[in-house]
């Protein structure tokens, strides 16, 4: 499927795969490493926690926006539908390298506002928008 871009806006039968992606290789506990990246992503069916030293997004109900796979790069980005004061980021994009391994090979960046994550879209996802962060991510034994 290289090259499919599904966003809610197209049918519900482009979603179903998206849905399965969830269940299977996205769903699980990644644990963050450096300084500012330190703590846990946690991605459940409904909703998503990532927190770290700088921010605390716990439980957040969540919309996918878009799925894509692309060379080798799987990406799925996420807007939280709940904001909490705790949590620095609104938009979240989780990567993940397939060549890599089911294990590594796992990104996240983190965006403050929809205008960030759209300006690192538009870049191709290098985290140099105003108010991202990007972190390396080890999914965590099952």
């Amino acid at each position: 499927m290289r090259g499919l871009t599904c966003t809610l806006a197209v049918t519900l039968a482009c979603l179903a795969p998206v849905g399965q992606a969830q269940a299977g290789k996205l769903a699980g506990t990644f644990a963050g490493t450096g300084r500012a990246c330190f703590g846990k992503l946690v991605v459940h069916a409904k909703t998503i926690s990532w927190l770290t030293t700088f921010s605390r997004c716990e439980s957040l109900p969540y919309e996918l926006i878009e799925q894509t796979t692309d060379a080798d790069i799987d990406r799925y980005s996420f807007k939280f539908t709940r904001h909490s004061p705790q949590c620095r980021y609104r938009y979240i994009t989780v990567t993940h390298r397939g060549a890599s391994g089911a294990d590594i090979g796992w990104g996240v960046i983190g965006y403050g506002s929809e205008q960030s994550h759209l300006a690192d879209k538009a870049n191709g996802y290098t985290a140099n928008a105003p108010n991202a962060m990007a972190c390396y991510l080890v999914r965590e034994s099952r």
